[in-house]
């Protein structure tokens, strides 16, 4: 068994967006796509929708929450981020990051980079 850890955006008791670093996903090897060798898997998620956005350089998001409960998977650019307790991150190609900031004020966002911004959104 392994575990994966990404990012963690969501909402605390006062509706402020804050980011556990720490978040886990265990990982369990099991024979996914036969007849490959076994691969390390998580428990499947429901999804609803995939979205694949591109955001052009200098494009800023504003405070606002999340849409939906969403995976964020950083594709191409540096996404930035700024959460309401204060804290401040970039997304680069490979991160991914579970937003759940539903309600309140929500985060920041904008391209931090000097090309455009693709993201797939795996929305729940």
């Amino acid at each position: 068994m392994h575990n994966w850890t990404f990012l963690h955006l969501f909402v605390d008791e006062d509706d402020v967006s804050r980011v556990d670093p720490h978040f886990t996903q265990e990982l369990t090897a099991i024979e996914f796509a036969p007849p490959a060798p076994p691969m390390f898997v998580s428990h499947p998620m429901d999804v609803q929708s995939l979205a694949m956005i591109e955001l052009p350089v200098g494009w800023q998001g504003g405070w606002h929450p999340s849409p939906r409960k969403q995976w964020v998977i950083c594709l191409a650019g540096e996404m930035g981020y700024e959460a309401g307790d204060g804290t401040v991150f970039t997304l680069h190609p490979g991160t991914c990051i579970l937003t759940t900031d539903i309600r309140g004020k929500g985060h920041n966002s904008w391209n931090a980079g000097t090309v455009p911004v693709r993201l797939a959104l795996v929305q729940l």
